[in-house]
């Protein structure tokens, strides 16, 4: 049939009412769908969200009081470390000054010390026959050897102490170097926990997770200030009983050389006093044996003369005999003045021999009291300078003395008498 408009239809194959009517509902299941899909990734971003939102907010809540509770551990183990610090300055400081003391008291020694040497050199310019090896010789070399035992355990206390110090000083620098450390540390600490989401100088980071180079566990780090702080305890102990040793040998030092020098002041006395003893006996000897010399000489003298006194009465009964043998014969006889005679000459001559033995006699006495004189002389001699020897050796001792320590003082001290005096 013809119509008078012309109709044109499209080269695509027309769908039918059912088929419209299925895409239509296709198209409402599919815009269903992605609405559905829009709502559960809504919910989801949304929770999601919400979930990182509380999740940072928690990370950084936890880190916060994870970095407070650093920095209160950085701040327990600062305090602990000054705390020991303090206590290593103030134990350095007591050992020097201890050390100082021991050093004075080391060189206060080398007064006794030049005076037990001057004392011991002074006594052996004594002569041989007084260079005896006596108490007080003894006692001197003990003095001395007190001293110079002092001297050494000192001088290794001191050398010790000079150690000891430098081991402080060591702890010392270690301590207030990771005390210096820690104050950076807790600037650094401070200055992370202050920072939050709103600062200005926060930006993103090239590998902001990396471990950097020597770093170590925590365990790692408290055992290693832990150790600081028990080396430096331990050290401090060692110091407090350097320390006492060294108070100790100052103090056993100065009682042992006190107690020493107090024997030897008596024993000194006391061998002054054997000795002028001895030189007032030898003084004493030598008067008797002067007076004795003298009356021995008188002794001889007289028998001298006693010996010249029997030249002539012997010279006269020679003569006597000698002109009665002119006689004549018949008159030669051996009458009583002849038995008389020759009675007298025995006698006479016995008498001048035995005055003559006992001339010899007294002249060897003499001779040997003399002899013994002059050794008793010479003894005296020696006997004298060695008095005055050990007499030198007070005056060299008094250095040894305070200066308002009498003579007086000192001998009661000796005697123990200072309970029987008076007091003023």
């Amino acid at each position: 049939m013809d119509s008078s408009i012309p109709i044109f239809e499209k080269p695509h194959p027309k769908l039918s009412v059912l088929d419209w009517t299925r895409n239509i509902q296709r198209l409402q299941n599919e815009a269903r769908l992605r609405r559905f899909e829009s709502y559960e990734l809504r919910q989801r971003a949304n929770q999601l969200r919400n979930e990182t939102s509380i999740t940072t907010y928690w990370d950084n809540y936890t880190n916060n009081e994870l970095l407070r509770d650093r920095i209160f551990d950085v701040q327990s183990w600062r305090e602990k470390q000054r705390f020991t610090r303090e206590c290593v300055r103030d134990e350095i400081r007591i050992l020097k000054e201890e050390k100082n003391a021991t050093e004075l008291h080391l060189e206060s020694l080398q007064l006794p010390l030049m005076v037990v040497s001057q004392c011991i050199s002074n006594r052996d310019q004594r002569v041989p026959p007084e260079l005896t090896r006596d108490q007080l010789g003894e006692e001197l070399n003990k003095e001395l050897h007190i001293i110079e035992n002092s001297k050494r355990v000192l001088t290794d206390l001191c050398r010790m102490g000079w150690e000891k110090i430098k081991e402080l000083q060591n702890v010392y620098c270690r301590l207030d170097r990771e005390i210096q450390n820690k104050d950076e540390t807790l600037n650094l600490e401070y200055y992370v926990k202050d920072l939050n989401r709103e600062s200005s100088n926060i930006s993103y980071q090239l590998d902001p997770t990396r471990i950097p180079a020597e770093s170590m566990t925590e365990e790692s780090y408290v055992h290693c200030i832990e150790n600081t702080i028990k080396i430096a305890n331990q050290l401090m102990e060692e110091s407090k009983a350097l320390r006492e040793s060294m108070f100790k040998s100052r103090e056993q030092a100065r009682n042992q050389m006190y107690a020493q020098s107090q024997e030897v002041e008596m024993i000194m006395r006391r061998r002054v006093y054997d000795v002028q003893r001895a030189r007032n006996e030898m003084e004493w000897q030598k008067y008797k044996l002067e007076t004795n010399l003298e009356k021995v000489d008188r002794e001889i003298e007289a028998l001298r003369a006693a010996v010249a006194d029997k030249i002539n009465p012997t010279k006269l009964v020679e003569t006597r005999l000698e002109i009665r043998t002119r006689r004549p014969v018949l008159e030669r006889v051996q009458d009583k003045p002849m038995r008389g005679l020759i009675e007298e000459y025995e006698r006479v001559h016995m008498s001048m021999s035995m005055l003559e033995k006992k001339l010899n006699d007294a002249l060897n006495t003499y001779h040997g009291m003399y002899n013994h004189y002059q050794r008793v002389i010479k003894d005296l001699e020696y006997k004298n300078q060695a008095l005055e020897t050990d007499r030198r050796l007070i005056e060299i001792r008094k250095p040894l003395h305070g200066p308002d320590e009498t003579n007086f003082t000192r001998n009661v001290g000796y005697c123990h008498m200072a309970d029987e005096l008076v007091s003023e």
